[in-house]
């Protein structure tokens, strides 16, 4: 990795980290959305669909206020209280498997889970983070996800 590749990657993900809940959900919808074709030939073929699924399926089996509620939790994974859906699952995975567990959620979004509303703009922190993301290699991205997930 080159070192303009190592700051992209500090940079983005400070940027990131710095965002509120919802913003990271979005940032994360929306890149997830953007390449989620691309994403299984790079990563996905060795993660084991048991562990993802499972964390899937108890999402999307939550009314929708709910499956928000519970994707916010798994995204501030350091906050504890009430929840509504085990995290110690999510917090267990290996980074592949979140990395997995997200995509999934992705190709579920709008339809079985919760998606981003067609009207919804990021806020301007949000956009900065997804102009920055957007780049031609995907190996950076997912080495992105992996490390902010």
């Amino acid at each position: 990795m080159t070192s303009t590749n190592v700051n992209f990657l500090e940079q983005s993900v400070s940027k990131f980290q710095s965002l509120n809940t919802d913003d990271r959900l979005t940032v994360l919808a929306l890149l997830y959305t953007e390449i989620c074709d691309e994403i299984p030939a790079l990563c996905l073929n060795d993660v084991t669909n048991e562990k993802t699924a499972n964390l899937v399926a108890q999402i999307q089996n939550l009314p929708q206020a709910e499956q928000l509620f519970a994707l916010r939790q798994l995204v501030n994974q350091d906050e504890v209280g009430q929840t509504a859906i085990p995290t110690e699952e999510y917090t267990s995975m290996s980074a592949d498997d979140k990395l997995a567990f997200w995509y999934h959620l992705a190709q579920n979004l709008g339809t079985t889970i919760i998606g981003v509303p067609d009207d919804y703009i990021p806020s301007e922190k949000a956009t900065e983070v997804i102009d920055l993301l957007h780049t031609p290699n995907i190996e950076d991205l997912v080495t992105f996800f992996k490390r902010v997930l």
